[in-house]
């Protein structure tokens, strides 16, 4: 036996084991103890179900990152302008004050990613070594360990710029020659992706229908239509102004020496082939989306068992709300920034002196998402109005009582059930290692507004392009939703991005689109805002706006570091710029 395989081997389940199972499985290889596993008993040659390989690959699942506590129990937003930790002492709050760097990365995803890549690549390199008797596993398995491989790749791709790219190669952890590795350019990267994705695309299992979405026990693993999603992604990415400048002096971070407009048009074409498919639509009803994870819209999962629990309410809604006598604990509070996102219910913009917005009733006859996402003053929450005035049950303004409260005036409600009228939360889908609803990684929504943020920078608003963003305002409910005539590119422009940012609030877009198109210094790096409402003697409300803080933010934030050790071990990766 090669002693170097079985140590490979060793490596990769040492890491695999730290994680929890996906799907249905239990942790993969529970039933063995890690000494006496060899490459002999995951690839067994004498096993035609091929149990101890299926699971190896179900394991690199658990490797998918996964929303809502990304930081310190916090979503991926309260790094950006939308929102704002509640607890002061929250870990997310040295982020938004003094930033990353090499000495202090976040959301460093290089070894889980590179762990993951290498999980699949033992995979590609072993499983022939089965004698799998279900012929199409033979086929969608190693195709599915390549579309994770490229999965991952996009994960460092976005967070790093230029990777190192190492084939189907399994290094031995004390290989010399991995301290030699160098990060191939952006451009290497996304030719490579876009190769893999469409290679493997037509070899995985078949997409499941809508009617078989929810009895199929695989939904959520690789299949033809989330690789094709996923190259969309990868397409608009390399589009976007951080990869794709349009004047010298505006020079990309890696890669492309020059703008392009045809990579608009590669990623238009790419999302809109997705929505060619015709398997998924938008779920009439939003709030279906946290009680099925099966439905219409939804097309890649951080997969997971399928529990329910209300635990999740209990961390975001206001602190003044005890059901059960547990006490909720408001963790995120939203910026004024994002509510003010939000149009009247005709569709205008607040600014908009026709729209009807009037400053001292604020919340009335707002976009229907809005009350789908934010919990603010009078918003009715288990049958009572939210008291987030000076003083109310929900800012009581008193350590003792209540430790943690609103910074902003707001609480996040995304995620959250319908529950003004009950009487207890109601439970949602939770993945299997949290009490937290399933993590949806792309959903149909996403791709309509990824192509009509695509095809208008590339051929501007045309009807295609009104087409999709109105049927994301069909659906939220605005009435008129239709968009005026006559836009021009940047007033649709404005359009797209504001849509993305209030349709897809707190599902880790946010955080990565300000920095894609080079806007995050100018809407995070500066004052974020948030409003201290005082309840008048006749019950009226005063609304004040607040200073709340400024995030520390440059240029040179719109990538992510590289962690000092790992330039320090390999000193060919160097380092990104600005840091």
């Amino acid at each position: 036996m090669n002693c170097r395989m079985i140590q490979n081997i060793k490596w990769v389940i040492a890491s695999l084991l730290l994680t929890s199972a996906v799907v249905s499985c239990k942790k993969a290889f529970e039933d063995k103890p890690l000494e006496q596993i060899t490459e002999d008993y995951i690839w067994d040659a004498n096993d035609p179900t091929g149990d101890q390989a299926s699971k190896w690959l179900s394991n690199i699942y658990s490797k998918i990152p996964t929303g809502y506590s990304r930081l310190n129990a916090l979503p991926l937003e309260c790094i950006s302008d939308d929102a704002v930790p509640s607890a002061e002492g929250n870990a997310a709050w040295n982020v938004i004050r003094g930033g990353y760097s090499p000495e202090s990365t976040f959301d460093d995803l290089w070894n889980t990613g590179y762990s993951a890549i290498r999980a699949s690549n033992v995979f590609l390199n072993n499983y022939q070594r089965v004698p799998w008797a279900d012929s199409s596993r033979r086929v969608w398995f190693p195709n599915e360990a390549r579309a994770l491989r490229g999965y991952f790749y996009y994960e460092l791709l976005k967070r790093y710029g230029g990777i190192p790219l190492v084939g189907n190669k399994v290094f031995d952890p004390n290989d010399p020659e991995l301290q030699k590795l160098q990060r191939a350019s952006f451009e290497e990267c996304v030719n490579y992706l876009v190769a893999e994705f469409d290679i493997v695309k037509d070899s995985l299992r078949p997409d499941a229908t809508l009617a078989n979405r929810t009895t199929d026990p695989d939904f959520g693993r690789m299949r033809k239509s989330i690789v094709m999603a996923l190259k969309a992604k990868v397409l608009l990415l390399a589009a976007s102004p951080l990869f794709n400048a349009t004047t010298s002096a505006d020079k990309p971070y890696t890669g492309y020496p020059a703008y392009s407009l045809e990579r608009w048009k590669a990623a238009a074409d790419a999302a809109k082939a997705v929505m060619d498919l015709g398997i998924y639509d938008l779920e009439p009803n939003r709030y279906n989306l946290l009680l099925t994870r099966a439905n219409r819209e939804h097309m890649f999962f951080k997969m997971s068992d399928s529990r329910v629990s209300n635990t999740y309410s209990y961390y975001m809604s206001p602190v003044g709300y005890t059901p059960g006598n547990v006490k909720s604990e408001g963790r995120v509070s939203p910026t004024q920034e994002l509510v003010d996102a939000f149009p009247m219910a005709n569709g205008k913009p607040i600014t908009d002196p026709t729209s009807g917005y009037d400053a001292s009733n604020p919340y009335v006859k707002r976009d229907p998402r809005f009350d789908q996402t934010i919990f603010y003053n009078g918003a009715k929450w288990l049958q009572r109005p939210v008291e987030i005035f000076e003083g109310g049950r929900d800012k009581p303004n008193n350590a003792i009582i209540t430790p943690v409260q609103t910074q902003t005036g707001y609480y996040a409600k995304k995620f959250c059930a319908n529950d003004s009228n009950s009487v207890n939360y109601t439970n949602t889908i939770f993945r299997d290692n949290g009490f937290v609803p399933a993590w949806c990684i792309i959903r149909y929504a996403d791709i309509l507004l990824m192509y009509a943020e695509a095809q208008n920078e590339y051929a501007g608003p045309d009807a295609t392009v009104y087409a999709a963003v109105e049927r994301i305002r069909q659906r939220a409910g605005l009435l008129p939703f239709a968009l005026p005539a006559g836009l021009t590119q940047e007033q649709m422009r404005d359009i797209i991005r504001n849509e993305r940012r209030i349709e897809l609030a707190f599902e880790e877009q946010r955080f990565w689109d300000i920095r894609r198109w080079k806007i995050a210094a100018a809407v995070y790096g500066t004052t974020l805002h948030g409003v201290t409402v005082v309840k008048n003697t006749d019950g009226s409300f005063t609304y004040t706006a607040k200073e709340v803080t400024k995030p520390y933010f440059s240029d040179a934030m719109n990538l992510l570091p590289l962690a000092l050790k790992e330039t320090q071990v390999n000193v060919q990766l160097g380092q990104n710029p600005g840091y």
